[in-house]
């Protein structure tokens, strides 16, 4: 793993964005159901939970093996 790994990473985080925009799209046309829509949701929903997780273990990863530095950080990861 490597920075540009954590990048990717994060940059996979923002398609949520894109995936509740074609879930409105096919709101707004009328061509999904309540429980389509709820489906499509949770499974978004799920998704974004999973790409956070792994973006944020690769982040662990790279500050404990001194690829990146933590300085700059709490012993809870808040910046100060």
């Amino acid at each position: 793993m490597n920075r540009f790994d954590l990048e990717n990473q994060i940059q996979a985080c923002w398609s949520t964005k894109d995936d509740i925009d074609l879930v409105v799209e096919s709101i707004t046309s009328g061509t999904m159901s309540n429980d389509k829509i709820v489906d499509a949701l949770m499974g978004i929903s799920q998704l974004h939970e999973m790409r956070c997780e792994r973006a944020f273990e690769t982040f662990t990863q790279l500050i404990h093996s001194g690829a990146i530095s933590d300085l700059g950080f709490d012993d809870h990861g808040d910046l100060y």
